[in-house]
């Protein structure tokens, strides 16, 4: 593996440093923590660099909220400044570690995400559709993902391709934020009110946590692909599918693959994993994919249906303004274009009526306006 050498020179590079700022405050540049700290932008990168340099930075105190969609997550954020510097790292490393994903992970890397990984796996199905063998598919998803990776594991991955120890003192102060615990039990069922483990875990909704999250299963990737030889294999975040050509092979692999993730990065699969016939239909990157459709799930449907009827009536009331119901309409019908769902926007669109209670009230071009489509 090629090592790389003077990658702290280079994240501590004023140039840098701004191209971190510029990436830390995309679609942020208004918010009131953005715009303090470019009022003096080029004294607080010079603050930044000088605390690198002297090996005197540390991360400030982080505010933390709930997530509650898909599911509960606790989410805790960095101040801008420390995300300023996470980015500049960001910007220097992940180039760096980028040569070795494989090639059909999807998650967290530009140019890639939830679309193409789901059109990829449709593709495999209709591949095997067309063979001889009995193929079976398995999903397999990480107990606790963020919240049960071991610090030295993450350390250890992303030091492999670094001879750098200056860089790899920041990246220790990078996982370790302000000191706090974020570890949860792996059996955790409400992660508001268990206990933080310390040394294991990581921030959650930082580019440095994303990165090393796909640095660490990478190894697993590798794993399937070249030591189980798997011949069909996807990964989005800790969502991963394979298709083999037998039941018994897909017993195997999984059984195999368990022992690999405990032996060698302390992770276990969660209760949710399961091995079913290739065509039977599986959730993934949150759509239903079969050999023939790609469509919603009936739970993200329903979901929708419930939002669009509250946008509705309080739109009605005044409560909700033009602007937050167009962009929400649109956010739906950008989702149903890359689903087989015809019958499904046909409703919504013949559902979908904005009118006000109180026409006086309103200008005559906002009042019972409707979305050009």
């Amino acid at each position: 593996m090629e090592k790389h050498e003077h990658v702290f020179e280079r994240f501590i590079d004023f140039e840098n440093l701004y191209g971190g700022y510029l990436l830390a405050r995309k679609n942020k540049r208004y918010q009131d923590e953005v715009l303090s700290y470019t009022a003096n932008l080029e004294e607080n990168l010079i603050n930044a660099q000088n605390h690198l340099i002297w090996k005197s930075y540390e991360v400030g105190p982080m505010r933390e909220f709930i997530e509650y969609f898909p599911k509960k997550r606790i989410i805790t954020v960095m101040p801008f400044a420390n995300r300023v510097v996470n980015c500049a790292a960001y910007n220097v490393l992940f180039p760096i570690y980028r040569k070795s994903f494989y090639e059909h992970s999807y998650g967290s890397i530009p140019g890639k995400g939830p679309i193409r990984a789901a059109r990829q796996l449709q593709y495999w199905m209709r591949l095997v559709r067309n063979k001889n063998e009995d193929w079976y598919l398995c999903k397999m998803d990480i107990a606790k993902f963020f919240f049960r990776i071991p610090v030295d594991v993450q350390l250890e991955r992303l030091g492999m391709p670094l001879n750098d120890p200056d860089m790899m003192w920041f990246l220790e102060k990078a996982i370790m934020c302000d000191g706090r615990a974020f570890g949860l039990p792996v059996d955790a069922t409400d992660v508001t009110e268990c206990e933080r483990i310390m040394g294991i875990g990581m921030q959650v909704g930082s580019l440095i946590s994303q990165m090393t999250a796909n640095v660490v299963l990478s190894a697993a990737d590798h794993y399937i692909k070249r030591v189980l030889k798997v011949p069909y294999y996807i990964r989005y975040m800790d969502d991963m599918i394979f298709l083999v050509p037998s039941k018994e092979q897909a017993h195997d692999v999984l059984g195999t693959f368990r022992k690999f993730l405990w032996n060698e990065l302390r992770l276990e699969l969660n209760r949710k994993t399961t091995i079913m016939p290739y065509d039977a239909g599986v959730e993934f990157v949150g759509k239903v994919v079969t050999p023939d459709k790609i469509i919603m799930r009936r739970s993200t449907s329903l979901r929708m249906k419930r939002h669009l009827k509250y946008i509705m009536d309080h739109y009605a009331t005044g409560e909700i303004s033009l602007d937050y119901a167009l962009a929400s309409i649109r956010s739906y019908l950008g989702m149903m274009k890359h689903c087989d769902c015809t019958a499904l926007r046909n409703k919504v669109l013949q559902d979908w009526k904005l009118v006000r209670n109180f026409a006086e009230d309103f200008p005559d071009d906002n009042y019972n306006s409707y979305p050009d489509f």
